[in-house]
């Protein structure tokens, strides 16, 4: 379960690769976002679990179009922390967010970070071969728009192992996330929507009751619908994220 690590900020490592595959006329066009970023995360403890405060240190990500230059993004386009509570399995509640900068809104979601960084827990012990299932939906403002999204995510306990003297709690997952973006892009009505499928891993700090790490791998299709086009365009999303402390 959740629970406060400590007086000392925690830090993460984060980094993330999407590719967005649109087939138009013939042709497929490809965009693309990556980067890596610092986050301090502090707990208080709660009576129902704890609060987080999220600030991001460091931001260096790349945007990339055919259509028009790289855009590059780093940490000065988020103003403020993101703040949210987590009960002792993981359900979110979000209390507020940094303002950010349109462009890096692509990068850096506050209400997608809040909902999906920590994992979900089972609330009770478990051994190796159990399972738990979790499902995350929320919808809410981003820096470009609307976006809802449901997650649903089966956790099975593959074993342990030690890094760094940590005693580690290995959990592998799978599951889906269906998604919908309506955004502003350039002053187009743009709206995303995507099914994917999902496969990772959690190592879990079951002494310091905190995530170690995190890797997970998402791919799928969809499609996108933009005022030029005269129908939806197919689409299909590649992506990795990890995150480490």
């Amino acid at each position: 379960q959740y629970a406060a690590p400590g007086p000392q900020d925690l830090t993460y490592g984060y980094s993330s690769e999407t590719v967005v595959s649109i087939s138009m006329m013939g042709q497929s066009v490809q965009l693309s976002q990556e980067g890596t970023a610092t986050y301090g995360i502090g707990m208080t403890a709660t009576e129902g679990g704890v609060d987080v405060r999220l600030s991001v240190h460091e931001l260096d990500a790349t945007i990339s179009s055919p259509m028009t230059a790289p855009v590059q993004v780093d940490e000065s386009a988020v103003d403020g922390a993101l703040e949210f509570s987590l009960d002792r399995i993981g359900n979110t509640t979000l209390r507020s967010e940094p303002d950010v900068d349109d462009e890096a809104s692509q990068m850096f979601s506050g209400i997608s970070l809040a909902h999906g960084f920590f994992p979900g827990l089972p609330g009770r012990a478990v051994a190796k071969g159990d399972q738990w299932a979790d499902t995350v939906s929320y919808e809410g403002e981003t820096g470009m728009g609307m976006r809802s999204e449901t997650t649903v995510l089966t956790y099975t306990v593959a074993g342990d192992t030690v890094v760094a003297g940590r005693p580690l709690l290995v959990v592998d997952i799978a599951g889906t996330v269906e998604s919908e973006f309506d955004m502003d892009v350039q002053g187009m009505a743009v709206t995303q929507a995507s099914d994917l499928e999902v496969e990772g891993h959690v190592l879990w700090d079951y002494q310091a009751s905190v995530l170690f790490e995190s890797h997970r791998t998402a791919s799928g299709e969809g499609s996108v619908r933009v005022p030029l086009a005269p129908g939806p365009l197919p689409i299909r999303i590649e992506s990795t994220e990890r995150a480490w402390l």
